[in-house]
């Protein structure tokens, strides 16, 4: 079965003037996701660094909803997504996202780093499929 892992990384997170605060609204905003999306993911959201998070959902999920969730929840701070879609080897699913692995979090891993190389804000990446979403 094929995943979509999603990882998002703050935009020039060190120059952000609250830096601390906006750690807290993503903490918060995890928390609420994982409740809301609960139908759609897999491995919970969790931050993998200070201000980097990742989470794991089903494949056909409606994925944008998350990432506009995020976006309303940050206002104007920006970030990258990379979503790599693929198989999952560790597949605890009662683990958050950060203890599971596989290709698909390879892919997404990818992803994200193309889309700060990019300067986009999405990058679609599976075996079959490569796509730029500004």
């Amino acid at each position: 079965m094929n995943y979509l892992a999603i990882i998002c990384d703050i935009k020039a997170s060190r120059n952000i003037h609250n830096r601390k605060e906006t750690q807290y609204v993503i903490i918060n905003m995890l928390k609420e996701a994982n409740i809301l999306f609960s139908d759609n993911i897999a491995g919970h959201f969790a931050i993998t660094a200070g201000d980097e998070w990742e989470g794991l959902v089903y494949e056909g999920c409606d994925y944008h909803a998350i990432l506009e969730f995020f976006n309303n929840r940050l206002g104007s701070v920006q970030f990258y997504c990379g979503i790599g879609k693929g198989k999952v080897t560790i597949d605890d699913f009662s683990l958050p996202a950060n203890f599971l692995d596989g290709p698909a979090f390879y892919l997404a891993r990818k992803a994200v780093n193309l889309a700060k190389e990019m300067d986009s804000f999405l990058i679609y990446l599976s075996k079959e499929d490569f796509r730029v979403l500004s």
